[in-house]
């Protein structure tokens, strides 16, 4: 049998195929086909479900956030304002939600905007699975693949910050607890002698995990947004 054209070989060969190329998102993305338009329709009444039923079951509390700034989903706008106008409310992000993180704001809530997301990383931090920023029908969430190498470089959610007079490590104890829980150790935080943590703010993405894993309470470190 004759060889094929060196061309033929040469796509045949998969280390000769091109690298694939992570498009931008766009602000908003159209129905492409009736299974994404089922898909989607059955995830709205889903989420509208859940969304009611949390607002049911939680009643009149104290905000969580009150006098700060709220963590928001991953991708979500540094400017919140930008976010809440963005944001249409449906809840599809929190029925994806892996780790069950995301929560919603009441409806007495005014000024970080009613029945919008947030994330309250001392109950579930986010486990950066990136499911709310695929299934976000407005832009609100810009989609983002679940790489942690390019999560890593794309998100910011926060970052977080030790408190010394909590932090078990700076008491004296031995602990690293945030080290063992963060996904990127070594990048977004460090250890220094005996255990004591040491954030690197450009590189933690606020996903709070170092937060729901502590053992103090109050927790020694938390995560705050940071300004837009």
């Amino acid at each position: 049998m004759p060889d094929r054209p060196d061309e033929d070989r040469d796509h045949a060969d998969p280390r000769n195929k091109p690298k694939k190329r992570h498009l931008a998102v766009v602000p908003a993305r159209p129905v492409r086909s009736r299974r994404q338009f089922v898909i989607q329709g059955t995830a709205a009444m889903a989420g509208g479900v859940a969304l009611t039923s949390q607002l049911v079951s939680a009643g009149p509390r104290a905000l969580e956030h009150e006098g700060r700034k709220p963590i928001r989903p991953p991708t979500a706008a540094l400017d919140d304002d930008a976010f809440q106008a963005a944001c249409i409310r449906c809840g599809l992000c929190g029925t994806v939600c892996e780790n069950g993180c995301i929560r919603f704001y009441g409806l007495e809530e005014a000024t970080h905007g009613a029945l919008t997301p947030y994330v309250d990383v001392r109950r579930r931090s986010c486990t950066l699975c990136m499911r709310c920023t695929e299934i976000c029908p407005t832009g609100a969430l810009q989609e983002v693949p679940e790489d942690l190498e390019i999560i890593a470089q794309e998100i910011d959610m926060g970052v977080a910050v030790v408190d010394p007079d909590r932090c078990l490590s700076y008491l004296g104890r031995v602990c690293g607890y945030c080290y063992d829980a963060c996904p990127i150790p070594g990048e977004a935080i460090d250890l220094t002698p005996p255990a004591r943590p040491v954030i690197h703010e450009d590189n933690c993405v606020g996903c709070g995990r170092c937060v729901e894993l502590c053992p103090q309470t109050p927790t020694a470190i938390d995560v705050f947004r940071r300004d837009a």
